[in-house]
């Protein structure tokens, strides 16, 4: 990205405004800025998650934004196996007996931590 942006640079330093190669240069502009965007985005998506991304396997204590702006963790296993995978969130964060079902949190869901970890709001697609 770097050397993208610096060729754009060194290109507008050379050709005047006016000339037959602006076009060019707003095009190499806007396609470096998207390709930076691009890596940006990608970057926040696997912060935290060891490259992985999020995925969709849910792990115990996973503290998640509900598309309603409720908070929600990931319940302890046995609590999944019993089909309430999800507690609400007040205090704590980390894992907690489970009160409602696997479909209940209004999708999507925006991954906030993991392990303890703040993983920079991960939209997670299931």
């Amino acid at each position: 990205m770097a050397q993208a942006h610096a060729v754009v640079t060194r290109v507008a330093d050379e050709i005047p405004v006016g000339d037959p190669a602006t076009p060019r240069l707003q095009a190499a502009r806007g396609e470096a800025w998207a390709a930076e965007r691009l890596f940006a985005e990608r970057f926040v998506e696997l912060a935290g998650t060891d490259g992985r991304g999020a995925g969709t396997d849910w792990q115990t204590g996973d503290l998640v934004l509900a598309a309603d702006g409720h908070l929600w963790v990931r319940a302890y296993p046995e609590d999944v196996a019993k089909g309430w995978a999800w507690a609400h969130s007040t205090e704590q964060v980390g894992a907690s007996s489970g009160a409602v079902e696997e479909e209940y949190p209004e999708r999507p869901l925006t991954l906030l931590v993991r392990e303890g970890k703040p993983v920079g709001g991960v939209r997670v697609v299931e």
